[in-house]
């Protein structure tokens, strides 16, 4: 065989072969990308129980490419993560658990966005949806408060580090500043703080508790419920278990009286209601509540949305969660009207 048609011999054969190459690499990133969750996703052993939650979760009618991005996504963070992953499951040591780092957290987040828009804008007009200069950049805040690791607890329970990482202050009392003023910006508080994507409850809304310290979410029936007293007596507390959730943040002081620390558990004439009674489950507004149990009249004969409390004006002494009929009657109760 001459030399020319030797190397035409290999030329078409290099051609072959990658032409081979390219089709299997194309076909199989296909494969990944449409296939069932069941045969791609879940043939890596780490991925089983992430697989077997979300198949019994409200989710389940998604792909998992939906929201974490597939093989022939043009997301080059998603791509990066799935490469990543394949490195880690070649290289890590058995057993490590795989957990949510707080930019997967953020681009989840994208991901409820555009699925649950209307959603989505009820939380980012609450509270919840503040940001890490909300919680920690408050000059009032930080001359009362002193920087601690609970902190992020509540107020950042996703963040890759610990509260030094986070805040520098010169003193313990601030002024405080942001090691990365980047995340500034961020909220500190995201849905999956009260949410799990691969959740089964029936409904579909606040199921779990993300427990910074545990690195896991948590159901509401394996909350702790907190007993709570007022004035030497037991406070009535609501059966609802998302209460439970709230007051994991919204928590009294380590003697668990009503009222102090960040309780807003209702004592006097809104004993035993839920958070859920008069708040909207993501914008946080308890507007109608007054409407959805009140007429018109109270049981003296006033307006209850124009009676003297918190809920008619923030500057009012009688906090709506803890007013009672004695606050403004002398400290008895009217007769009925």
């Amino acid at each position: 065989m001459s030399p020319m048609a030797r190397r035409r011999l290999l030329l078409v054969g290099g051609l072959y072969a990658a032409g081979f190459l390219v089709s299997a690499a194309v076909g199989s990133l296909g494969y990944f990308h449409f296939g069932s969750p069941g045969r791609t996703c879940a043939s890596c052993h780490e991925m089983t129980g992430a697989h077997a939650a979300w198949s019994g979760s409200v989710h389940s009618t998604l792909h998992c490419r939906e929201c974490h991005g597939g093989s022939l996504t043009l997301d080059a963070h998603a791509l990066g993560a799935h490469v990543n992953r394949l490195v880690r499951h070649f290289t890590r040591a058995p057993g490590e658990v795989i957990r949510l780092r707080e930019e997967d957290v953020l681009r989840i987040q994208q991901s409820c966005r555009r699925c649950h828009p209307d959603t989505y804008a009820k939380w980012a007009s609450s509270g919840h949806a503040s940001t890490y200069a909300r919680f920690f950049l408050d000059p009032a805040h930080n001359r009362a408060e002193r920087m601690a690791p609970d902190c992020l607890r509540c107020h950042g329970m996703f963040f890759d580090g610990n509260i030094e990482d986070l805040v520098s202050t010169p003193s313990t009392s601030g002024p405080w500043a942001l090691r990365d003023p980047a995340k500034a910006a961020e909220p500190a508080i995201p849905c999956t703080a009260c949410h799990q994507v691969h959740s089964a409850s029936p409904d579909g809304r606040l199921a779990h508790l993300y427990v910074r310290r545990e690195g896991a979410h948590f159901p509401l029936a394996e909350l702790p419920a907190v007993p709570l007293t007022s004035g030497g007596a037991q406070v009535r507390v609501s059966a609802d278990p998302r209460q439970r959730l709230c007051v994991q943040c919204h928590a009294p002081n380590a003697f668990r009286l009503a009222g102090t620390g960040d309780d807003r558990t209702p004592v006097g004439v809104h004993e035993g209601l839920s958070c859920l009674d008069c708040h909207s489950g993501h914008s946080g507004s308890a507007r109608a509540s007054c409407a959805a149990c009140h007429p018109a009249d109270s049981h003296c004969g006033v307006d209850v949305e124009r009676m003297d409390t918190s809920f008619h004006s923030k500057a009012s002494a009688h906090n709506i969660h803890s007013v009672s009929c004695g606050d403004c009657h002398g400290g008895v109760r009217p007769a009925r009207r």
